[in-house]
């Protein structure tokens, strides 16, 4: 809790910067969807099946979704008049979601209905992880614009990565205090047990 707090002022800040600022172009975002195959037909612990199905690992931990993400971007400017300026930034959002595919669904009514209700929670939770790549990207734009101007254009490129890869670095830790508070989606409805 407390590391959320301490990343709440940052938070706040972003989403005011981000109203406040004029439009810019829209990221491109790319979304690819992975699954993994799960029987459920005869199970009689979802939790159990899930995890035997899953490949994800993280720090050695067995999950059942996961959200990847990559933010790029690329600047563009011109020296005049002994400057270079920013001109335009364009940012690239890669997104990968990897989530349970169940081959066949519990026999059972509840069991169906908990699988169901856990799947569409987990994949609101992992939504959220991808949220936050876009935010970045949105970010990212508009810190680059604010670059001012410098000697020469190398210059301006180091600064504009120099605040890129910040930007980059406290999302990351945004996304973990995401975990966090919602305990890897536990407080979202992603549990069963």
């Amino acid at each position: 809790m407390t590391a959320l707090r301490r990343l709440l002022p940052a938070l706040l800040a972003m989403f005011c910067l981000l109203g406040s600022a004029p439009l810019l172009a829209q990221a491109s975002v790319r979304i690819k969807h992975l699954s993994y195959s799960v029987d459920l037909a005869d199970t009689t612990d979802l939790n159990d099946a899930l995890s035997d199905a899953s490949p994800i690992r993280v720090h050695g931990t067995v999950i059942h979704g996961y959200t990847r993400w990559f933010v790029r971007w690329r600047s563009f400017w011109r020296a005049d008049d002994g400057l270079c300026r920013m001109l335009r930034v364009s940012t690239e959002v890669d997104i990968e979601f990897t989530l349970p595919n169940a081959t066949r669904l519990p026999r059972d009514r509840a069991a169906r209905q908990r699988y169901t209700t856990y799947l569409n929670a987990l994949r609101a939770h992992e939504q959220g992880h991808a949220d936050f790549a876009t935010l970045a990207a949105r970010q990212i734009e508009q810190a680059l614009m604010t670059v001012p101007p410098q000697a020469d254009c190398e210059q301006l490129s180091a600064a504009a990565n120099a605040r890129g890869h910040a930007i980059i670095e406290n999302t990351r830790a945004l996304e973990r205090a995401y975990d966090d508070r919602t305990g890897h989606g536990r407080t979202q409805g992603a549990f069963l047990d």
